[in-house]
Order: C-alpha cells, then sequence, then structure tokens
C-alpha cells in the first residue's frame, strides 16, 4: 500500500502566530505606512548629506588645483626677481585663499617681495600676518628671519632681536643663520661681549655646522678667540717598547 507524506493542516492558531521573518516584514511594513512622510524625509535628507559630501569634495578638489596652479605661476615671477609683480599676485592668493596652506604661505613670500623692493613696512605688516595665521615650525622660522630684517630696516632694533631671538628658538634648518644675525645685531647695537659670547656659543653647538667660518671670522674682528673644541683631542699613550 503506497504511504502518504503526513500533511499539516493550518489552523487559524498558525495564521495568528506568524514566523518571525513575517512578522519583521510586517511590522517594517506598517512602519512605513504609519511614517511615510517622515520616511520619505529621512531618506532624502540623507541624499543631500551625501550629495553635499560628494560636491564639498569635488569644490575643494577643484579649488586647491586652482590655488597650486596660481601659487607655482606666482613662484615663477618671484625666481625671476621681478618683485612688483609677483607682490601682485602673491596678495591676490592671500586675499583669494586665506583658509588655504598656500594661501597663508604667499603671505611669507608677499613680505619678502616687498622687502626685495625696500618696503619693510609693508613687508613686516604682511610677515606678522603670516605668523599670526600658520603654525607650521619651519616657516614661522623664515618668517621671524624676514621679520627682523625688517624691524633692522626700520630702525627698531628692539624688535629685531625678538624677532631673530624667535627664530633661534626654533630647532629648524634655519637655526644657526638665526643665531649668527642675533649675534651681528648684538654687536651692531654695541654689545661687544654679548656678541662673542653669541658666536663663542655657534661654535660650541654646532662645531661643523655652516655658520662656522662666518662666527669664527666675527670672532676674530672681535678681537676675542675661538673658543675650545667641543670635543677637544685626546692623547693616545703608545705602549713602551
Amino acid at each position: 500500500m503506497a504511504t502518504t507524506t503526513p500533511h499539516h493542516r493550518v489552523t487559524r492558531k498558525d495564521l495568528r502566530q506568524p514566523d518571525e521573518f513575517v512578522s519583521l516584514v510586517d511590522a517594517a511594513g506598517d512602519y512605513v505606512a504609519d511614517h511615510l512622510p517622515r520616511v520619505i524625509a529621512g531618506a532624502v535628507g540623507l541624499l543631500a548629506l551625501i550629495l553635499i559630501g560628494v560636491g564639498l569634495n569635488l569644490y575643494f578638489s577643484h579649488r586647491d588645483r586652482e590655488v597650486a596652479e596660481a601659487f607655482y605661476q606666482a613662484g615663477n615671477v618671484y625666481d625671476k626677481k621681478e618683485y612688483k609683480a609677483a607682490a601682485g599676485q602673491f596678495a591676490a592668493l592671500a586675499g583669494e585663499y586665506p583658509g588655504t596652506s598656500l594661501g597663508r604661505l604667499s603671505l611669507l613670500y608677499l613680505g619678502d617681495a616687498y622687502l626685495a623692493q625696500h618696503q619693510p613696512a609693508a613687508a613686516r605688516d604682511e610677515l606678522q600676518k603670516f605668523l599670526d595665521a600658520d603654525d607650521r615650525p619651519a616657516f614661522r622660522q623664515l618668517a621671524l628671519l624676514q621679520l627682523g630684517v625688517a624691524y633692522e630696516a626700520l630702525g627698531n632694533y628692539a624688535e629685531a632681536r625678538k624677532a631673530y631671538e624667535q627664530a633661534a628658538s626654533i630647532k629648524e634648518g634655519q637655526q644657526g643663520r638665526a643665531d649668527l644675525e642675533l649675534a651681528r645685531l648684538t654687536a651692531r647695537q654695541g654689545d661687544k661681549q654679548g656678541a662673542i659670547a653669541i658666536y663663542q656659543r655657534i661654535l660650541r653647538e654646532h662645531p661643523f655646522g655652516q655658520e662656522r667660518g662666518t662666527a669664527s671670522d666675527a670672532l676674530v674682528q672681535l678681537g676675542a678667540p675661538p673658543p675650545e673644541p667641543a670635543y677637544p683631542a685626546k692623547t693616545i699613550e703608545l705602549p713602551a717598547k
């Protein structure tokens, strides 16, 4: 006799207790139906945020390319020593893109271009703007050095000294030059012993630095001997035969 598969009869109880998946789908459908305006608004808001994010990314990428190209062109004019034209281009960059890295860096180049045109007051103002806006140590050191030059040209030696001291306190590539400028200004102000002390410190702290020759020559001109070597030679005793 053929066997038949037992057939489960669906009862009213089964209809009243659907499985979890059906319950979840039904609940989601009910929620959407009951909160359709809110769901639509949320979806639209999310889409808007995505579009805004994509748009901003494209905008900033395009803006950065524009700034880089303009800065490159201004740098080429600056390298040709066409300082007046370069100043105009750097000023435009700094004014149009103050929130960008290259826009702020334009202030440093603008100050230097003014110095090259013998306009120390204008240079001082732009260099101070850069120092107020940018905290990158290497660029700050350069700006402080040029600020010292501007203040010297204006006859404000106290502020020039302060700028050189701040530049010398930054452990970057121009630290030796900042020390030399500080020593030179100290001698210019009539403090011979102070200048000698700075030059001797330079030789002690940078015995093999590029500034060694300048510091040694300055000490000779000031009538002072150079300091003892930082690493005095040791006598080697040979064993007796």
